[in-house]
């Protein structure tokens, strides 16, 4: 494992338990004692920055965040350094099919949610909470202005069963199966390991030098490019049969544990 330099984390089932806004105190002891030896630390969602937690941001000192499954790269601060956005016609286009359809969608921008249909819904599952960062939005030319911005993603809820017909529509869009029978999309071509290979160069690094750490199906990627993929107890098996190494559940210390099995720590 004395290759291993950079430790990649996703947030959501990984650092944080959907049932929480904290990350698990052992997971926070664990990534300090692993900079503290020297790995890199860096974290990978698919949350926008400005809906991190903002436990995350405060205890975990990330050199960079990897946010909206890749579309978008910012420094510890949240700074913009690189972005990869879809058109606003596609934007236009999956917006209409999702009214259509009584999807309810969330677009994300760089510095807000824009959510179609059902408000209270969207926000209450995807968040857990109401945030100031999710804004209405209507067809009226007051709201029209949020349309001027480039989406860097969507998230949305739909049937998982219907996803193959939704991809035969938007064939320039990478989707990505959520949880709650919903779906992500991105710009074809993007998810978490392109941008994570921006990161990888500025240090100077290979994919060889990496450690992923994740639970979801935006993870699965990441953890099979990976020199190392650690999927979280809490995992589908999808994801746990692509990973070297399958840890405890985010809430039963699954990172220190897996910190420590892996002896980075």
């Amino acid at each position: 494992m004395n290759n291993i330099q950079l430790l990649v984390f996703d947030i959501d089932g990984t650092l944080v338990d959907v049932s929480k806004q904290t990350v698990e105190d052992s997971a926070v002891r664990a990534i300090n004692i692993a900079r503290d030896k020297g790995y890199h630390i860096l974290i990978a969602t698919g949350r926008s920055f400005f809906f991190i937690h903002q436990d995350v941001r405060e205890r975990i000192n990330t050199e960079f965040y990897v946010t909206v499954n890749g579309a978008c790269l910012t420094n510890h601060d949240g700074d913009i350094i690189e972005t990869h956005q879809f058109s606003q016609k596609t934007l236009e286009k999956l917006i209409t099919y999702c009214k259509k359809h009584k999807y309810p969608l969330g677009v994300k921008y760089d510095d807000h949610i824009g959510v179609y249909g059902d408000y209270d819904y969207f926000v209450n599952t995807y968040a857990g909470y109401s945030h100031t960062a999710a804004k209405y939005l209507v067809d009226d030319n007051e709201n029209k202005s949020y349309l001027t911005s480039i989406p860097l993603g969507v998230y949305a809820f739909a049937p998982l069963s219907n996803l193959d017909i939704i991809k035969e529509e938007f064939l320039d869009l990478h989707f990505t199966p959520a949880e709650f029978e919903a779906f992500e999309a991105t710009l074809k071509g993007v998810n978490k390991t392109k941008t994570i290979d921006e990161v990888i160069k500025n240090l100077d690094l290979t994919w060889d030098n990496v450690a992923a750490f994740g639970d979801g199906h935006n993870d699965i990627e990441m953890l099979e490019k990976a020199k190392i993929g650690v999927a979280m107890g809490n995992s589908s098996d999808t994801v746990k049969n692509i990973a070297d190494y399958v840890t405890d559940t985010v809430l039963n210390d699954g990172i220190e544990k897996a910190l420590k099995h892996l002896k980075f720590i």
